[in-house]
């Protein structure tokens, strides 16, 4: 078979301002053609029939590449691995007519290949799925931007614990958001190590080796202070009083003096038990000892509520519900973030969001990075949200003015979605 390459521009670009180039990879001529329709004035569409391809990839790389799953003589599976080989790593649409799981599974392989910007469209081909899967591709992190978010320095313990004891850790907070009612109802303490010569650094350099050190008790009450006094002056800055979240390792809660250090530090900042949350990972509650157990009733009695954080990924969640220990449930961000694209997320949220109901938890999202994904949340019935849409992680001192100004605007915004 020859190949055909052609180019549709129907608009005429700035010359200083390129169109990028987007490649279709596809043997369905009216696939092509639908897909330069739309696009044209947005992108240099190159479509090909497959044979060349290879060549066509390697001479003169896309910006973006559309790849069927399904050509004569070739699959798009593995010519994914072909893409993946080139040094200026393409956002990848995945198309195809196949089982929604097929596209899921060959995204998951495009991503392990390196993709990072990876999406899937499923066939028949419309406007608005296409526009909106592009869109969704454009706000994926690049993937240097993801190797620097999750490959950061390494450090030994003693390097960490001497961060800790000398004082360089510090919280940022990431507001909470009540779909309901549009009000900021509460706030998510998050570590940062300020090392002196990387500058700050997030939790993924140090929070695995501090969680599970001797420092891991003194580290999460270091947290707990910081944030309690600084919900403490946010409330007497702006007298808007919230709720603040801490991440708590369960193993911390085997601690003897745990529970009566932190009571001491919200009776000194004078902050109600009601407004702290301690958040638990799901992850480690698979088989809790007694001590453990023990130690969240205690801190239930004590007024202080309990989340169970990253909820859905760990082994332990109906076991968990049942054991009524918990205030809140927080949805891990992996079945949020898929929430527009995923119909297998959707179905595990719904589910966790029935037996929530069942036993009267409150339900919050966490990784809420789109309108179209809070969107989802909201016709799925989540009530509290968290994630970049809102605001990325932020200090103390910008709370005051971000709450000031999601009262004059955001929440508008937000009310628009509903």
């Amino acid at each position: 078979m020859t190949s055909e390459c052609s180019c549709v521009n129907t608009s005429k670009p700035d010359l200083e301002t390129p169109l990028s180039r987007l490649l279709v990879i596809d043997d369905d001529p009216l696939f092509q053609q639908q897909v330069k329709i739309i696009l044209g004035s947005r992108y240099e569409v190159h479509a090909n029939l497959r044979a060349s391809a290879e060549d066509l990839c390697m001479n003169s790389p896309a910006d973006t590449i559309i790849l069927d799953l399904n050509m004569p003589g070739i699959d798009g599976v593995s010519f994914i691995k072909t893409i993946a080989a080139l040094e200026h790593k393409p956002k990848l649409l995945i198309a195809s007519g196949h089982d929604e799981s097929i596209l899921e599974l060959a995204k998951s392989t495009a991503i392990m290949y390196g993709l990072s910007r990876t999406d899937i469209l499923q066939k028949p081909l419309t406007r608005s799925s296409l526009l909106r899967a592009l869109s969704q591709l454009d706000r994926m992190p690049t993937a240097s931007a993801s190797k620097n978010s999750t490959m950061p320095p390494a450090f030994s313990d003693k390097e960490i614990h001497h961060g800790f004891t000398s004082g360089q850790f510090t919280a940022l907070y990431q507001p909470q958001v009540s779909i309901i009612s549009a009000e900021v109802i509460g706030l998510e303490a998050l570590a940062r190590w300020d090392h002196p010569e990387f500058g700050r650094l997030p939790p993924a350099s140090f929070i695995d080796q501090i969680e599970h050190s001797q420092d891991a008790a003194g580290f999460t009450l270091y947290i707990a202070e910081i944030a309690t006094r600084d919900t403490v002056q946010l409330a007497k800055d702006t007298g808007i009083a919230l709720k603040v979240s801490v991440n708590v390792p369960p193993h911390v809660l085997q601690s003897e003096t745990f529970i009566d250090e932190l009571s001491q530090i919200l009776l000194r900042h004078g902050l109600p038990p009601q407004q702290f949350q301690c958040e638990i990972t799901e992850r480690g509650l698979e088989n809790p000892d007694p001590v453990i157990m023990a130690s969240m009733a205690r801190l239930r009695m004590k007024g202080i509520q309990l989340s169970i954080d990253d909820f859905g990924i760990g082994q332990s969640g109906l076991s968990k519900l049942k054991s009524r220990a918990f205030d809140e449930i927080k949805i891990d961000r992996s079945f949020i973030k898929d929430l527009s694209s995923s119909s297998d997320s959707r179905s595990i949220v719904e589910s966790i969001i029935q037996l929530s109901r069942m036993v009267g938890l409150r339900i919050i999202a966490e990784g809420v990075e789109d309108r179209l994904t809070l969107k989802h949340s909201k016709i799925l019935g989540i009530q509290n949200v968290q994630g970049y849409y809102f605001a990325r992680p932020m200090p103390s001192k910008e709370l005051g003015p971000w709450i000031k100004n999601w009262n004059l605007q955001g929440k508008t915004d937000l009310e628009q979605t509903r």
